[in-house]
């Protein structure tokens, strides 16, 4: 054989080789979800690339079924529309859907594998009963204490935003003020509203969820990357910037260890060790241990605060855009209430307030994607084939502005969630904000109560009002790991 042929058989090889690889790149699983056709080494990263991310999951789901898969680069997403669908998966087959989906990079802190939201076994078993009963000890049995810190904090967020002459953007203010609740429930440390450490938490845990997202999606197209000398992908940052968070939450349980105390528990902290104590002193094997809890107190601060917040703050937006709605929450407020602050308990009396509140949840729904779900092994689904591992994410705004259910959607009715008198709350099986199943959101009871007493206590202190006169804030947001308000500026008047 001649240079020349053994040139040309090498040349046919490598086109081959070349050919196959991108053709079994761009085939899809058999019996998997139907979806877009793939792209070599991306997948169906193009159907991805939009600023309306749900607006574009919509379309796709026109094409192909309530069920349907995208793939960026070779990790299937398997997304489920519509509350049927999600029903079936989440609570009929609630057992093989419980599981969560890992990261693609290596991960050697333990956020992954210890704590309340990405454990599984005994381990989350435990981890979430324990959580249910101590919430459920410390915030409902204690009646007044969940009242007393929302009114605290209602009052100094009052206080502060008041102090405004121009007009200002709530979010710092009211995210500061939300936290504070959470993080005295957990850990019994408040934080001044404009405390820089706190800000920097907050900017933290919004940042590093973004940027963990964007890593995702590089890594399921280009894995070997994470190998690669250098931080390319800032994957060590992230881990030291966890430590410093996680270092940051630490000083506050240490400094309860040293605090002595007496038999009333008043943090998640307190409950957690005295737990660790008398299983050790009792021979009890468990999965508690330290380590978790720095790990289970991180999950409730982080994930205690953000969505509640967001929520007060699309439904604050939704009052200046309707004052007619706010004009009528308030008039209700000084009937029930007069100038006493609020109480869980004061929810039963007032039904127009629980309406603006559900529409919020609804038509804001700040968690659109539900949290990732996974199956452990490959698993039939309405016909289809859901492999093991793959990422399975639950489309509850499909469920939530349902039109067959919601007649229309798009606006912001509370009425919806009212009989025909007005005096009774009705919320349909669709209304599903907190997901379903046993992966369910743990602090769903914990977050309305205090979105209910936020609420209140702020529309019978303040009026709010746009920016101008007449130019109402947008109502469409930005999705990231939650759906946000775009950037608005309010205006504010003492009642």
């Amino acid at each position: 054989m001649d240079e020349t042929d053994y040139s040309t058989i090498t040349t046919i090889l490598i086109f081959l080789i070349t050919f196959l690889l991108a053709y079994s790149n761009t085939r899809r699983q058999k019996r998997v979800p139907p979806g877009p056709a793939l792209f070599p080494i991306i997948g169906n990263l193009p159907s991805l690339a939009t600023e309306d991310t749900l607006g574009r999951l919509k379309e796709l789901r026109k094409k192909y079924g309530d069920v349907f898969g995208l793939y960026t680069g070779s990790k299937l997403l398997v997304f489920l529309n519509g509350y049927d669908v999600i029903h079936d998966a989440l609570i009929k087959k609630g057992s093989k859907f419980m599981f969560r989906a890992l990261p693609s990079f290596d991960q050697e802190e333990d956020i992954h594998t210890k704590g309340l939201i990405f454990t599984k076994g005994t381990k989350w078993k435990e981890g979430r009963s324990f959580t249910l009963a101590v919430l459920q000890e410390i915030c409902y049995n204690d009646k007044g204490f969940v009242e007393h810190l929302v009114d605290y904090e209602v009052n100094d967020l009052t206080e502060t935003i008041l102090k405004f002459d121009e007009p200002f953007d709530i979010e710092r203010y009211l995210n500061s003020s939300v936290q504070n609740v959470i993080f005295q429930v957990v850990y019994g440390h408040r934080f001044d509203l404009n405390d820089e450490g706190l800000h920097w938490f907050q900017k933290f845990v919004r940042t590093s969820s973004e940027e963990f997202l964007k890593r995702e999606v590089i890594l399921n197209c280009l894995p070997f990357l994470q190998n690669l000398p250098g931080d390319l992908l800032r994957i060590q940052k992230t881990r030291d910037s966890f430590a410093t968070a996680k270092e940051f939450l630490t000083n506050f349980i240490e400094d309860l260890k040293k605090q002595s105390r007496n038999t009333q528990r008043t943090t998640y902290v307190e409950c957690y060790l005295d737990s660790i104590a008398a299983n050790e002193s009792r021979g009890i094997e468990s999965t508690f241990d330290e380590e978790d809890l720095k790990i289970a107190a991180y999950h409730l601060g982080v994930a205690g605060f953000e969505t509640t917040a967001v929520t007060i703050r699309w439904i604050l937006l939704h009052l200046i855009r309707n004052p007619h709605i706010q004009d009528k929450l308030n008039a209700e407020v000084e009937t029930v209430l007069g100038k006493e602050p609020p109480s869980i308990e004061d929810r039963k009396r007032m039904p127009y307030m629980q309406a603006v509140m559900l529409e919020g949840l609804r038509i804001s729904h700040v968690v659109p994607l539900s949290m990732p779900h996974t199956v452990e092994q490959d698993t039939l689904f309405r016909g289809y084939l859901i492999p093991e591992n793959c990422t399975v994410l639950p489309v509850l705004s499909t469920a939530l502005k349902d039109p067959d259910v919601w007649k229309d959607p798009e606006e912001f009715i509370p009425e919806r969630f009212l009989n025909a008198e007005g005096n009774d709350v009705i919320v349909p099986k669709e209304f599903i904000p907190f997901s379903l199943g046993p992966r369910s959101c743990l602090g769903e009871t914990l977050a309305t109560i205090e979105i209910f007493l936020f609420l209140t206590g702020l529309v019978q202190k303040l009026r709010f009002l746009p920016e101008k006169e007449g130019v109402v804030p947008d109502q469409k947001g930005k999705l990231a790991t939650t759906l946000n308000p775009s950037s608005f500026k309010m205006k504010v008047e003492k009642r």
